[in-house]
């Protein structure tokens, strides 16, 4: 049997907002989400200010070809799923994500592959959430790094750094993993703020942001 696609009975609308609930919705069933709020709302909200959610239960799938140049909205994560997928792209990605209080799971599929760069800016506009899930698929490994002078954190890619370690880096604002061991890194003249992690089962580094 194939995948079964979120139905529109699991798409609500509020002001500004398109929330996904329980299913599996990919970029088609997204952008028609996103057509029909634009038909049905009398005072709509600029495309790119819009909020889209992943609420408990949902699952969107994303391509990195799908999200080069995205302006439809903010995606946001409140309980769901939301799944990168690789593919190829002489391009960089630039992708602004924001935590909601019912926290997720953000899934990166084929971590190390190459070409194409995704940089996904994870903010947290309220102090209080649930867990946060970061996963790498096929992935020996991961790191962190905390650059005390910007105060952020990132996945994936040391300060300075022109390329992240596979197709995906995460930014992160603070240090929510209290990182403060200076170790020495290749291609960086000083030891840097580093932690790493090692896959579990099935290749996979699952990183959990705390609540």
């Amino acid at each position: 049997m194939g995948r079964r696609y979120g139905s529109a009975t699991a798409v609500s609308y509020g002001e500004g907002q398109v929330i996904f609930g329980a299913g599996h919705f990919d970029m088609t069933t997204i952008r028609l989400a996103l057509s029909r709020y634009r038909r049905e709302n009398s005072q709509p909200h600029p495309d790119h200010l819009r909020s889209i959610l992943a609420c408990s239960g949902a699952w969107l799938s994303l391509n990195l070809s799908e999200l080069h140049g995205w302006n439809q909205g903010l995606f946001c994560l409140d309980g769901g799923t939301i799944v990168f997928n690789h593919a190829i792209s002489d391009a960089v990605t630039i992708l602004p994500v924001e935590i909601r209080p019912g926290g997720g799971s953000l899934i990166f599929s084929d971590a190390t592959k190459r070409p194409g760069i995704l940089l996904i800016h994870l903010t947290c506009p309220r102090q209080s959430h649930d867990s946060v899930q970061l996963v790498f698929q096929d992935c020996a490994r991961q790191f962190a790094c905390y650059d005390p002078m910007m105060d952020m954190t990132l996945v994936g890619l040391v300060p300075d750094g022109e390329e992240p370690d596979g197709w995906v880096a995460v930014r992160l604002n603070g240090n929510p993993w209290r990182i403060g061991h200076p170790v020495a890194s290749e291609g960086t003249r000083a030891p840097i703020l580093k932690r790493e992690w090692q896959a579990g089962e099935h290749d996979t580094v699952i990183l959990r942001l705390p609540a």
